[in-house]
Order: structure tokens, then sequence, then C-alpha cells
């Protein structure tokens, strides 16, 4: 371009002064062997618009290779969320089988042959129950009939540690009470046998009037060392 420019200033027939305002520049046709003449030489390779530089690509479309380290610290995260979680189950699961143990009643025991021990079957397991126990708790319930029939096996239990009768859950009050003949203490053991009787066995209901009254023989004797 700058040849072509030049050539056509070489073709001008003069320049005026450069005080003069206005140039003219008459016309002057070119052949077309000049032009190719004039043409040869130029390098057009300048002019070539440059390529337009490729955008970066995204994170997301970088090689294969490349790690995000966000990755990693959503694994760590979601994995010590999961170890919490199965510690929090766990420690759930451990204090709802120790509440659940709490709840179970208190008077419950387990005797030598695998029998639960029960207010029921007192008289059977006799030696290997706390009838203290069963004893508060039929007090707690205002249960007192129950209460009048524990002290009377907390005597007969009494009675046979200390060697005075000789105790089977097939005897009956009356085989006690023929053991008990030549004891000191037989006319009492007889008096509190048959308040015991009538109460248990005739159903009769105690309200805590009654029971405040009988109640200090039986706890008199259940408590007293039998020689």
């Amino acid at each position: 371009m700058k040849k072509i420019l030049i050539l056509c200033l070489l073709s001008l027939p003069g320049v005026s002064g450069a005080q003069d305002a206005t140039v003219h520049v008459e016309k002057r046709p070119v052949s077309s062997s000049q032009w190719e003449r004039a043409v040869q030489e130029i390098d057009y390779s300048s002019d070539v618009p440059e390529a337009k530089k490729e955008k970066k690509k995204k994170r997301s479309d970088a090689s294969p290779g490349w790690s995000n380290p966000f990755d990693s610290i959503n694994t760590q995260f979601w994995g010590s969320f999961f170890q919490l979680l199965a510690i929090l189950i766990a420690v759930a699961a451990i204090g709802y089988g120790v509440y659940r143990m709490m709840q179970e009643p208190r008077n419950k025991r387990i005797a030598r042959d695998g029998a639960e021990i029960t207010v029921d079957n007192l008289e059977a397991y006799l030696h290997e129950t706390d009838l203290d126990q069963f004893l508060r708790e039929a007090l707690a319930r205002g249960d007192f009939s129950q209460a009048v029939r524990i002290y009377f096996l907390q005597i007969i239990k009494q009675l046979s540690e200390s060697g005075a009768i000789r105790w089977s859950k097939e005897k009956t009050n009356r085989d006690y009470l023929r053991e008990m003949r030549a004891h000191p203490e037989f006319e009492t053991f007889r008096g509190l046998t048959r308040s015991y009787e009538r109460i248990w066995y005739g159903n009769v209901l105690l309200d805590e009037k009654m029971f405040s009254e009988i109640e200090p023989g039986f706890k008199a004797m259940a408590a007293k060392p039998v020689p």
C-alpha cells in the first residue's frame, strides 16, 4: 500500500506550496503493465487480520486430570457427618436400653429355677427374695391386706432361719403351729396367724386406721430375733 501511494504521488505534476489552501490533482491513467509492476513486490501478509485468541477454558472443560479441591472438602464433610450420625444413633440406642431397664418393675427377681419371682408366688421363693422391698411397694400402693400377708411371710422366714420351724412350700400354717407348740412365742404366733388368715383369706379390706392397729404386732415379731 505504501508503494502504491508513492506511485500516485510521483504521478502528480507538482505540488503547490504548503501555504495553498487547496491542491488540484490531475487524473492520470495507469496501464495494466504499470499496475502489475507496482503491486508485484507488495507484501500483503501484514494486512491479514489476526486470529481471535481462544477464550480460556472454564474449569469444568479442563482436562480430566484436574482435581477440584472442593470435592475433597465435600467428601470429608459428609464422611464426618455420617460418622457423627452413627455415634448419635448408638448413644440413643444405649440410652433407650438403660431407660427400659429402669422402667422394669423393681420387684422383678429371677429364682434359681429360672422363674420370675412376683408378689403372687412369694411363698414358693421365700428365701430367694427381698420381702422388705415388696412390703414397701404394698404400703406405697395402700394395699394394706397385701402388707399383712408380707409381714406374715417375714415371720415365717425369720422362724425358719432361726430353726424354730422347718420351712417347706408344701406345708400349711397348721403345720407351723404344731412345730411352734412348745416355743415361747407360740401364743403370739398363733394370734398373728389367725389375724392373717382372717384378713387374707377372708378378703377383708383394711383401711389405714385398721392397719395401723394391727401392724405393730406383725412388725415386732418379724423383726424380733427368735432363739
